[in-house]
């Protein structure tokens, strides 16, 4: 036999012993005994037929190799080593290492919260962050508080319902008493009886408090006064829409028809500067509101930053409306007293906005809104001290009124930061314009990247899943037409390349692409869209592709080094090599940038933001309201305007 018809039966021997690869001993072993036989077929085909002839008939004895590869893997089955039977067991864990990789590579909680934050960039328009929300078990009284905060439901029936098992609580006492009076407005007669005992009540449990008292104070100025038809008309027009704070806000004393019981307003002046002898208003809503982020299961990444954000803007500052309407009240019943001739007493009067603002505009929870409000009403107050000639109060208020003159340009930068700032609203922080202080944004941008990256390496995960189902439909189509695919056994070299080539230099590529974005904050130009385009274009489409690629021809070149350049049967297990290089790739993404990412994820949902309100951290909107409030406050108590700095 020459050179070249031995050289041909030893790659089909070599074929046909490929799933013992394993363990190379047998296979090696088995090989040469099947290549003996081989050679004896040869020798007794030839003796009839031509020599090329011969050397087909011989192999087309044995049948298919793929066919003969798996009889003669399943009748050396008890002969293989021990590391062959280890590694033939890992191939049984390909499924369950498929599906775990799938789980880690996809983020449910970083695909919501990026795609809400898309939606919100591309629509302008609030998003219901209800979604994803946990809690933990919660009792029956904790449920209808969690209801009352969130808007499920009637607010003043689950009121009532918690007041009816804990009328001695000062938060709900508290709370129940400022919806009714806030609903008092449209149905004095169902309403006005339970306030008067909830008052009352509340008076008894927190004496300290004068809440109760100025909310009694606006019930019996709302009794005493009569607005106009025209003015009544616009309040049924509001309250039709079902804002009954704003309903309550647009009522102005200063516009009255007539003064329907005068000994009702002295009364509701008398409570008033009753009010005034007692501590700080406590409205008890900021209370409630960390009683129901207690309730939460929030986790430190996006989408729990947004659900703190969220719970926080659902606070309900019920006092604000009450505040306004009852300095417009102060402001009538000191021009009537100046109409009246005693002027001493109405300057007297007026002089105790400071305190009523002090009380209610220099505690903790104070709001900017609130803050807003106190200096529009010192214009009010401003205008009577002029009609009263009332010197000292003039100089305060127009101090007050600088102040507002001087916010300004900070309430234009709040309301830009909250249009095109952040998470709290159209969900990214403001790409850089010219004197923006873009390092305070550092760790709203970080966080935005990583949970965009965790939900491109879903996507990513997604697409590898997609290639492996086509991959795997071509292996399964093949078994079906008789022939039966099996991995190939590649040199440790290959291997070696594969990973360093093919998944740790593109995955040190994606984690430098991902800094590049971060450490930017976006001064690289690209604005939003493009930022988080780019890692999901590389990671969805450019790096599988690449891979893919790079393993197809590895495999191919795999291939012909075995003599199997010209044989059909391995197609079908190309096929299911490519797929298990593919799963391969998934597995990498899941157990090395996932966790990379997850961690940096809550990481930087744990720093220090401009907008993620959490405990012991000031966000940018308490910082603001601390400057002003500092400013407000030294006015209310010293009548001297503060040095400019």
């Amino acid at each position: 036999m020459n050179k070249e018809f031995h050289d041909q039966l030893g790659e089909f021997s070599g074929l046909c012993t490929k799933s013992l690869s394993d363990d190379v001993e047998l296979c090696q072993q088995v090989k040469n005994e099947l290549l003996s036989h081989l050679e004896d077929a040869f020798e007794e085909e030839q003796k009839s037929v031509p020599e090329k002839e011969a050397l087909q008939n011989a192999m087309r004895r044995f049948g298919n190799p793929e066919e003969l590869s798996n009889l003669l893997a399943d009748s050396n089955a008890k002969r293989l080593s021990l590391h062959a039977r280890i590694r033939r067991a890992a191939r049984w864990l390909f499924l369950p290492l498929l599906v775990f990789g799938v789980l880690l590579c996809i983020d449910i909680r970083g695909i919501m919260s990026s795609t809400a934050l898309m939606n919100s960039v591309r629509t302008k328009t609030w998003f219901n962050w209800d979604v994803g929300l946990r809690t933990r078990k919660l009792s029956e009284e904790e449920q209808l508080l969690f209801d009352y905060h969130y808007g499920r439901g009637n607010r003043l029936e689950i009121l009532s319902s918690l007041y009816e098992k804990h009328s001695d609580d000062p938060m709900i006492c508290a709370i129940f008493a400022q919806e009714l009076s806030i609903a008092a407005d449209r149905q004095p007669v169902v309403c006005q009886a339970k306030l008067s005992e909830v008052l009352a009540n509340g008076s008894r449990i927190d004496p300290t408090n004068p809440l109760y008292d100025y909310l009694k104070c606006l019930s019996l100025m709302r009794e005493a006064l009569l607005p106009q038809t025209g003015e009544k008309s616009a309040i049924d027009d509001i309250n039709k829409r079902g804002n009954l704070e704003l309903a309550l806000a647009s009522i102005s004393f200063d516009r009255v028809e007539t003064i329907h019981d005068r000994e009702k307003l002295d009364s509701a002046i008398g409570v008033y500067l009753q009010a005034q002898t007692k501590g700080q208003i406590r409205t008890y809503t900021s209370e409630l509101l960390k009683s129901v982020q207690g309730m939460l299961k929030i986790k430190n990444d996006l989408l729990g930053g947004m659900h703190r954000i969220d719970a926080a803007s659902r606070e309900r500052l019920l006092f604000r409306p009450a505040f306004k309407c009852i300095s417009k009240g102060i402001i009538l019943y000191c021009d009537l007293l100046h109409h009246e001739g005693d002027n001493a007493r109405a300057v007297k009067l007026l002089a105790t906005w400071r305190t009523y603002f002090t009380q209610y505009l220099g505690g903790e929870n104070t709001h900017l809104v609130d803050l807003i409000g106190g200096i529009r009403l010192a214009g009010d107050y401003l205008e009577c001290a002029k009609r009263l000639g009332a010197s000292d109060e003039i100089a305060a208020l127009t101090a007050i009124g600088e102040i507002r003159r001087e916010m300004r340009g900070t309430i234009k930068d709040f309301q830009q930061f909250h249009l095109e700032g952040g998470i709290l609203t159209w969900g990214t922080p403001p790409y850089p314009t010219e004197g923006d202080n873009i390092a305070e944004w550092s760790v709203e941008r970080r966080l935005e990247t990583t949970t965009f990256a965790t939900t491109y390496l879903g996507l990513a995960c997604f697409v590898l899943l997609i290639a492996i189902a086509v991959f795997g439909l071509h292996a399964l189509a093949m078994r079906l037409l008789g022939r039966r695919p099996f991995l190939f056994i590649l040199p440790k070299r290959i291997y070696i390349a594969l990973l360093l080539k093919g998944i740790l230099l593109p995955s040190l590529l994606f984690l430098g692409i991902s800094h590049f974005i971060m450490a930017g904050n976006g001064r690289s130009g690209l604005g939003f869209v493009a930022n988080q385009l780019l890692p999901a274009i590389y990671l969805c489409a450019l790096w599988p592709l690449c891979y893919g690629i790079y393993v197809h021809r590895t495999l191919k070149r795999w291939t012909y080094s075995i003599g199997g350049q010209n044989n059909n049967a391995f197609r079908a297990s190309h096929s299911l090599n490519m797929l298990c290089c593919l799963a391969v790739l998934l597995l990498a993404i899941g157990c090395i940038l996932r966790p990379i990412f997850a961690w940096s994820q809550g990481y930087y949902a744990s720093r220090e933001t401009l907008v993620i309100p959490r405990e012991g951290v000031e966000i940018r909107e308490k910082r603001v309201i601390r400057e002003w409030q500092s400013h407000l406050l030294e006015l209310c108590r010293s009548g001297a305007a503060p040095q400019n700095e």
